[in-house]
């Protein structure tokens, strides 16, 4: 996988920070320090995980009355680049593994 953007690690790693999972954020701590080797499809799998929960909390923000639209904008523009670094994250995966020989 290319090497993801600085916006797309801060994301990842915001997502994992409120999800609450220390060992995880470690782990994506490590690679992200030294991102010389390939993402290992289970971190990118880690990370998806903690990109739906984020964005499943964003759209309940931005659904309660209490969110000023101004607010509520910023959100959904931050939702779109989840998913869009969501679907990067899926491309990744899908793609076969590398042969050892």
């Amino acid at each position: 996988m290319s090497v993801l953007s600085p916006t797309a690690v801060r994301f990842i790693a915001q997502a994992l920070d409120e999800g609450g999972d220390q060992r995880r954020q470690t782990e994506w701590q490590s690679w992200t320090k030294d991102q010389s080797q390939p993402l290992p499809s289970y971190l990118a799998q880690v990370a998806l995980h903690a990109l739906s929960g984020m964005a499943l909390r964003m759209e309940d923000r931005i659904a309660d009355k209490a969110t000023d639209a101004a607010e509520a904008a910023q959100m959904e523009n931050d939702l779109g680049y989840i998913v869009a670094v969501e679907e990067a994250l899926l491309e990744y995966l899908q793609q076969p593994a590398p042969a050892y020989g």
